[in-house]
């Protein structure tokens, strides 16, 4: 049974530049409800024939997650030894003027689809393969930021999940979560010129690069990082510094 690295959001942004990244080494499944930028991504991967495509709304399609991965599984006779969650949507409004849809597809796409992918992944229907998950919270999700709460909020559970994973999950499995501060994604470029302008002159570093955070993923999921585990690491140009 050929063995799989799991990359959400890889339609775009960050997890578009980790899947380009690991192609050369692992197979790879790669999530996102945008089938045609899916296939793009594929195809600037090397080895693309070999990797598989999972067409899936996390903030729609909750309930039958699990049920699509298993089938994922099934299909191509393969299984799952690492797991990178990059899938994430934002939106900044103060809490009063939330919608109820939106504060519910955030949570589900930001960490709920987490637990739903784990609950097939942690089974005997995975044969037991899966031994890496770093999950990607951000830097808001233990910084204070006006307009953020909702989004906070679901990374600050990412927070806590791995926490109790890594205890739950350990020895066979590690566990941790990177918190990147301010990169230039597609999703960032989208937000408010003046926000944007705040969070560089926040940043002693400046802006960070999605390789940033790409090249630290490359690290935990390798050999080199066989003894951290339970851990929410800070990629953020020294943001947190001030």
């Amino acid at each position: 049974m050929q063995k799989y690295t799991l990359i959400t959001g890889a339609s775009s942004g960050m997890g578009a530049a980790c899947a380009m990244e690991l192609s050369s080494i692992n197979n790879l499944i790669l999530a996102s409800e945008n089938i045609t930028q899916l296939e793009k991504v594929r195809c600037k991967c090397r080895n693309s024939e070999k990797h598989i495509l999972w067409h899936v709304d996390f903030a729609k399609e909750r309930s039958s997650v699990a049920e699509s991965l298993a089938n994922i599984l099934k299909t191509n006779d393969i299984c799952i030894d690492k797991y990178v969650h990059f899938a994430g949507i934002t939106k900044i409004l103060p809490v009063k003027l939330f919608p109820i849809n939106d504060i519910d597809n955030i949570f589900n796409v930001n960490y709920f689809s987490i637990i739903e992918i784990l609950r097939v992944l942690l089974k005997k229907i995975n044969n037991k393969a899966l031994n890496n998950i770093i999950l990607i919270s951000a830097l808001v999700s233990i910084r204070g930021n006006v307009g953020n709460s909702i989004y906070a909020s679901s990374k600050g559970a990412i927070n806590s999940l791995v926490y109790s994973l890594a205890q739950e999950l350990a020895p066979e499995i590690r566990v941790n979560a990177i918190l990147p501060g301010a990169i230039m994604t597609p999703m960032t470029r989208n937000l408010n010129e003046t926000y944007l302008e705040e969070m560089k002159k926040e940043t002693p570093l400046g802006f960070g690069t999605m390789e940033d955070v790409v090249n630290y993923v490359r690290f935990l999921l390798s050999d080199k990082s066989k003894w951290i585990t339970g851990q929410c690491v800070i990629i953020d140009g020294g943001r947190s510094t001030k």
